[in-house]
């Protein structure tokens, strides 16, 4: 009977000691915004509109969680350290306010059904690449267009960036991220 009850004590200690146990918490993570330009309304008046499409994502790239490469073969989707909103919409959000300050030939905007925005030029960026890599850097990879009015190609370019992260971690990852989208950006605004 003894060793029943101890038995007992010994299994209650046991789980007792299993739901005391931390919790893996995890992070919500938003790219860091572009300084917000200020500008008179007859500056961005005399600018054309540049109407820039939501970013095309390829679809492991497409989800809540942050994606890192482990192998030439393998990636992941974090389960725990996530994008607190949509990846493409921050991405779309932060290559209109870069460019509205890295550039004074158009006014970028994001698409708005609101406005007739027909007889505009349009950039749409197509990334495959948007991770973490086991290498100890990100990868930005895709390609942007510029169409003009008409719907030609204007211009158009391939993206390949990869940017070193200065530490471990999700929180560096995301740093560096930012980083790319910001040098992409500025290779945009050279050639629009």
């Amino acid at each position: 009977m003894k060793r029943v009850f101890f038995l007992s004590i010994a299994l209650l200690v046991g789980l007792t000691g299993c739901s005391s146990a931390p919790e893996t918490k995890g992070a919500l993570y938003l790219l860091p915004k572009a300084e917000a330009v200020t500008l008179s309304n007859s500056d961005i008046a005399q600018r054309p509109a540049l109407v820039v499409r939501p970013v095309q994502l390829a679809s492991y790239l497409n989800e809540n969680g942050i994606v890192y490469r482990t192998s030439e073969t393998q990636v992941i989707q974090a389960k725990h350290n996530q994008w607190a909103q949509s990846i493409s919409e921050q991405i779309t959000q932060r290559i209109v306010a870069d460019l509205r300050q890295k550039q004074p030939h158009y006014w970028p905007t994001e698409m708005n059904n609101l406005l007739d925005q027909s007889d505009e030029a349009t950039l749409q960026l197509t990334l495959n690449k948007f991770n973490g890599s086991y290498k100890g850097n990100v990868e930005i990879e895709g390609e942007w267009l510029l169409i003009n009015a008409e719907g030609k190609v204007e211009n158009s370019a391939p993206v390949q960036i990869s940017q070193p992260l200065k530490e471990e971690g999700y929180e560096a990852l995301v740093d560096a991220l930012s980083v790319g989208l910001d040098s992409l950006t500025s290779d945009i605004a050279k050639q629009i």
